[in-house]
């Protein structure tokens, strides 16, 4: 099997679905991130030594359990995202881009700028936020913020709220946080006892993530992407930087017995599938198992920072209360944001393969702008049907392409960020479940 490019977190099936039959006939390729439905490289892209410049220790690593040391967890794998969130002032890949927004729409706010943290580590566990701040200011702004004390571990203070569950556990040097909104098994002890060597490291007891983040080393972003049963190759992407020329480093290792499909490698290399768009020279080196692709991207390539579409979301702390039909949002703390560039978004959970066709409204309140202390009141009691349906039974061509689908009522509200746009699903920033539990 080929790799196609790693989610983004941009590209989504709505907008697939929304897309028409040319891209239905394209394939599942176009899952696979923003920048696959992006032009090729074409010609221009040229073979030869990159020189890329040298990776650091990955001592990132030692943040991330191993899998068979998690009660409970059932995979051998999992993934990882590495950020240095140090600010660029110059032009970047839009792979590199698209994940900032992704965690910014993650994360409570800390009373920490997100370009102060000097290492960010997500993981389907929580999020490791390290460096760069006061501790006893983090821990003040989580008791002002909504979060509770709730004791101690391993010698940093516990943080907690229950609205939509979250903890941090907030240390000298990092904030361990956890959200079940966010992370699939929010677990941030395990994160800590592997920091401190009381649980095995993921390295030392995977060889795919072993190797292949041994070979991309420590960047200013690392992305892991486990193998699965469809898919048999582990990869591990990083971005360099040497001034303000960027470098793409991207490595696969297939199983035992599993030949690497050099050519289609090389021919992928070429139109942009396996690198970011803007790559102007490769480097490719196969090594047994192991297929390794740089590649170079001149200065000014890119996306600079002033002009980032869709921009940056705000980095904010949301709560809510519910009072039977009436749920109270709240702004605890971060960034403002205006207030047209929020919507609500109701949606169905539990689907399955199936795809859920989110229903927009607007932010029912009159303020301009959404800052700490400010609340939205939200009526649930009418809340809208959701059409769900399977992917073989999506009518492009009709005016509805649902038609074929079944309607669930909404059991989840989103408040969610797209600025400049009063119809395109956003980014969802919040999340309220209206059945079951939180």
């Amino acid at each position: 099997m080929v790799p196609d490019t790693p989610s983004t977190g941009d590209a989504t099936r709505r907008a697939f679905l929304r897309g028409g039959a040319g891209l239905l006939t394209g394939g599942l390729a176009v899952f696979a991130g923003c920048t696959s439905a992006l032009p090729p490289l074409g010609a221009r892209q040229r073979f030869g030594r990159v020189n890329a410049p040298p990776a650091e220790d990955p001592i990132y690593r030692r943040w991330l359990p191993a899998p068979a040391a998690l009660d409970g967890f059932d995979s051998r794998h999992y993934r990882v995202l590495l950020r240095h969130p140090t600010a660029l002032d110059y032009p970047a890949p839009v792979r590199f881009t698209t994940p900032r927004k992704r965690l910014l729409a993650e994360l409570d706010s800390f009373g920490v700028a997100y370009a102060t943290y000097d290492r960010l580590i997500r993981t389907p566990f929580g999020t490791v936020l390290q460096g760069g701040f006061d501790p006893a200011a983090v821990a003040s702004t989580l008791a002002a913020s909504g979060y509770r004390r709730d004791g101690s571990y391993a010698g940093g203070d516990v943080f907690t709220r229950s609205d939509v569950r979250r903890r941090a556990v907030v240390t000298d040097d990092a904030v361990v946080w956890s959200s079940r909104r966010v992370h699939e098994r929010p677990n941030v002890e395990a994160l800590v006892d592997a920091r401190d060597g009381r649980r095995p490291r993921y390295h030392e007891e995977s060889e795919p993530f072993g190797r292949v983040t041994d070979a991309v080393g420590e960047s200013r972003m690392v992305e892991y992407v486990p193998p699965t049963d469809e898919r048999t190759w582990a990869s591990c992407e990083g971005f360099r930087f040497d001034g303000d020329t960027a470098y793409h480093v991207r490595t696969f290792l297939y199983p035992e017995g599993e030949t690497p499909p050099e050519d289609e490698l090389r021919r992928r290399s070429k139109t942009g599938t396996v690198l970011t768009r803007e790559v102007e020279n490769t480097d490719f080196r196969v090594d047994g198992r192991l297929v390794t692709v740089e590649g170079r991207i001149p200065p000014a390539a890119g996306i600079p920072p002033s002009t980032v579409d869709p921009p940056y979301p705000p980095l904010i702390t949301w709560g809510y209360t519910r009072d039977g039909n009436t749920l109270r949002i709240r702004h605890e703390a971060g960034e403002s944001v205006p207030a047209d560039a929020l919507h609500l978004q109701f949606d169905v959970d539990g689907v399955g393969e199936q795809w859920a066709e989110a229903v927009r409204r607007p932010l029912p309140t009159e303020a301009e702008r959404l800052g700490p202390g400010d609340v939205v009141s939200v009526d649930v009691s009418d809340r809208p049907e959701v059409a769900v349906v399977h992917s073989d039974d999506v009518d492009p061509d009709a005016a509805n392409p649902y038609t074929a689908g079944d309607y669930r009522r909404a059991t989840r509200v989103d408040v969610a960020f797209a600025p400049g746009s009063s119809s395109t699903l956003g980014r969802t920033l919040f999340s309220v479940v209206l059945e079951g539990e939180p």
